[in-house]
C-alpha cells in the first residue's frame, strides 16, 4: 500500500502562489503610542446583533484591558479598542478563504478549518510563530500569583496537547479556543440498573467493565427492566450516526484514535484497519444480532436518539456526556421516578482506561504577519489576548457585569438576570463574546448552578476522562489526498460498517471495501500522513531519528 508521491499537486501550488505573491499592500496598524490602541479582531458570531462598542460588556473588557496594560507596560493606556469583526459561523470559511486569497487580514484572526490553505500558509510563514510564548519567562514578572516569571501567564496554563494538534512542522501559529477534552460518556438508566442488581440478575450499580457493559445490555433487553410484564424493551439507542457508540468503543477495546502505527509495513494506518476497531464493530454485531440494539439502527435519524430513551423503550446511549444531562432533566416529565446516570468509560481486556477525546479545541487565533509588523506589535497583542485568558475578561464574556447580568447566590454561582417571563433579557449585551473567548484558564472560571446532580456527575466525567484520553497522533497534520477525496472515502468505510454490525457483510466483505477504500485514493491519504509526521522535525530525536511513540504502536487486521 505504501506509495511515494514525487510532485506537488496543483492546487497546492496554487495556494502557496497565492500566500506568497497575491497579497495586497492595506494594512490597519496598531498604534503602541496611541491612549487607545485598537485591535481588529475576526472571530465567529452564532447569532445575529453580536456586541459592538455600545455594549456595556465590551466597553467594561476594554477598561479592563487599558488597565492591565498600564501596569505591564508602564505607560498609560485608557483603553484597548477590541475592534471585533463578526461573521455568521455559517459564512466564516468562506471569509477566511476571502482573506487569505487577497491577503487583507485583520491584526488579529480565527482560524476554524485546518484545510491545506491554513496549512500551507503557516508553512510559507504568513502568520507569526509563537511557540515561544507559551514558555517564555522574565524576572521582571516574577510574583506570588507568577513564580516562574511567564511573560504570558495565562498562556503558559495551555494544554501542550492541543498546542501539538494546531501545530504545522512543530511550530505553533496561534491561540485555540478551548473545548471539553473528555465529553464523551454513556449514559444509562440508573433506576433499572439498581432494580436488576437488587433482583440478582446484575451484581453492580455502575458498570466498570466491558463484560459490565455486556450484562447490562443483556438484562434491559431480556429481564423486564421496566416492570410491565412486557417484553419491550433493549439495551443501547443507536442512529444512523454510528460513530459515537462505535468509536468510544472502539478505544475501550484497545484501538487507536484515528491513526495508528503499523510495524510491518512502517507506515501510518486509519484505526478502522485495526484489530482494536474491527473488535469493536464485532461485539457491536453480536449485541445487534441478539437484539440489543435497536433493528432500525442503519436508518434511524440521529435527531431522534433521545426519544426512546425518555419514552423508556432502550436505557443505554454512548456518545458525549452531556446527553445524560438534557435528558436526566426531561424524562422526569414522563416518568418522575426515572433516574439516568452517567460514566465517562468502561474498561477493556487491557485492564487500562482509555477514553476518546476531542481535538480540545475550536478553531484558534493568528496574527498575519501583514498586519502585525513588528514583534512590539506582536508582544502587545499577546499581552491583550494573554489577559483576556484571565479571570476577569472571561467572566465578562460568559456571563456580563455582576449586578446587572447576572447576580451571585450563596454558593458562589452565578444567576442570570431574567424579566418576569424567564427571559435573560440582557444577553444581547454580551451574546457571542464567549465565542470570541479562548478560555484557556478553564480552573477558575465562575459557573452556573448544576440543574441537576446528573448535570454535575457530567463535569466529573468530563475531568476524569482527560487523564486516561488516548490522542490522535495525526490530529496536527492534513491530507492534500484526503481534502479531495475524503467524502468519497468515508461514504465507502461508513457503509461497511454499518452492513458489517447489522450482518449484512462478513469479514470478507468488509475487507474487501478496505480494498476498495486503499485503491480510491486511500493508499495516498496513508501515504500523506505517513509523510507529514516524517517531515515533522518535532518527531525526531537530536540525531534526526524518528521517534514512534510505543503509545502509538497497533495491531493491524488489514
Amino acid at each position: 500500500m505504501r506509495i511515494k508521491r514525487i510532485v506537488l499537486t496543483a492546487s497546492a501550488l496554487a495556494i502557496a502562489a497565492t500566500s506568497l505573491t497575491g497579497c495586497k499592500e492595506t494594512k490597519k496598524p496598531i498604534d503602541l503610542n496611541a491612549s487607545s490602541p485598537s485591535i481588529e479582531i475576526m472571530t465567529t458570531a452564532n447569532k445575529t446583533g453580536s456586541p459592538g462598542q455600545e455594549s456595556p460588556v465590551v466597553q467594561a473588557i476594554e477598561d479592563h484591558l487599558g488597565k492591565a496594560m498600564s501596569e505591564k507596560y508602564g505607560k498609560q493606556y485608557d483603553q484597548v479598542i477590541l475592534d471585533l469583526n463578526w461573521v455568521i459561523s455559517t459564512a466564516y470559511g468562506e471569509k477566511v478563504t476571502a482573506a487569505l486569497g487577497a491577503g487583507e487580514y485583520p491584526n488579529v484572526m480565527l482560524v476554524t478549518a485546518r484545510n491545506s490553505s491554513i496549512i500551507q500558509n503557516s508553512k510559507h510563514g504568513t502568520f507569526w510563530d509563537i511557540t515561544d510564548a507559551f514558555t517564555k519567562t522574565d524576572e521582571k514578572f516574577v510574583s506570588e500569583d507568577n513564580p516562574e516569571g511567564y511573560v504570558y501567564p495565562n498562556l503558559a496554563a495551555a494544554n501542550p496537547v492541543i498546542n501539538k494538534n494546531i501545530s504545522v512542522d512543530g511550530k505553533i501559529t496561534g491561540i485555540y479556543r478551548a473545548r471539553t477534552i473528555g465529553r464523551e460518556g454513556i449514559t444509562y438508566r440508573l433506576d433499572w440498573c439498581k432494580k436488576l442488581h437488587k433482583q440478582g440478575i446484575l451484581d453492580f450499580d455502575v458498570p466498570e467493565t466491558m463484560d459490565d457493559l455486556d450484562a447490562m445490555m443483556k438484562a434491559f433487553t431480556e429481564n423486564d427492566p421496566d416492570g410491565d410484564g412486557q417484553k419491550n424493551t433493549y439495551g443501547m439507542i443507536v442512529t444512523s450516526f454510528l460513530a459515537g457508540p462505535l468509536d468510544n468503543l472502539a478505544i475501550w477495546m484497545g484501538s487507536p484514535n484515528g491513526w495508528g502505527y503499523d510495524e510491518e509495513t512502517q507506515e501510518w494506518k486509519p484505526w478502522f484497519m485495526s484489530e482494536g476497531y474491527f473488535a469493536a464493530m464485532t461485539k457491536m454485531r453480536e449485541w445487534y444480532q441478539a437484539g440489543y440494539i435497536n433493528k432500525n439502527m442503519a436508518t434511524m435519524d440521529p435527531n431522534d436518539w433521545d426519544k426512546e430513551f425518555l419514552n423508556g423503550v432502550g436505557g443505554i446511549q454512548i456518545d458525549v456526556a452531556d446527553r445524560a444531562r438534557r435528558n436526566a432533566s426531561n424524562i422526569v416529565e414522563k416518568n418522575p421516578d426515572a433516574e439516568v446516570d452517567v460514566i465517562g468509560y468502561v474498561i477493556g481486556d487491557s485492564g487500562v482506561a482509555r477514553t476518546l477525546p476531542t481535538t480540545g479545541y475550536n478553531g484558534y487565533y493568528v496574527m498575519p504577519h501583514k498586519t502585525v509588523e513588528t514583534e512590539e506589535e506582536l508582544d502587545f497583542i499577546l499581552s491583550v489576548l494573554d489577559e483576556c485568558n484571565g479571570e476577569e475578561v472571561v467572566d465578562l464574556c460568559n456571563y456580563g457585569l455582576e449586578g446587572v447580568h447576572y447576580n451571585l447566590n450563596a454558593n458562589g454561582r452565578a444567576e442570570y438576570v431574567r424579566d418576569e417571563d424567564g427571559n435573560n433579557y440582557l444577553s444581547k449585551d454580551y451574546q457571542d463574546l464567549n465565542q470570541f473567548s479562548m478560555g484557556i484558564r478553564g480552573d477558575y472560571q465562575l459557573k452556573t448552578e448544576y440543574v441537576n446532580k446528573t448535570a454535575e456527575k457530567v463535569q466529573q466525567v468530563y475531568d476524569s476522562n482527560e487523564e486516561w484520553a488516548v490522542n490522535d497522533p495525526m490530529a496536527p497534520y492534513t491530507s492534500e489526498s484526503y481534502a479531495m477525496s475524503g467524502t468519497q472515502l468515508d461514504a465507502i468505510i461508513a457503509e461497511a460498517k454499518t452492513n458489517y454490525i447489522t450482518g449484512n457483510l462478513d469479514e470478507a466483505g468488509y475487507k474487501k471495501a478496505i480494498e476498495q477504500w486503499i485503491k480510491m485514493d486511500g493508499a495516498l491519504v496513508c501515504y500523506d500522513f505517513t509523510q507529514a509526521f516524517e517531515d515533522d522535525e518535532s518527531n525526531h530525536d537530536e540525531n534526526g531519528n524518528l521517534i514512534i511513540p510505543d503509545s502509538a504502536k497497533y495491531k493491524f487486521r488489514f
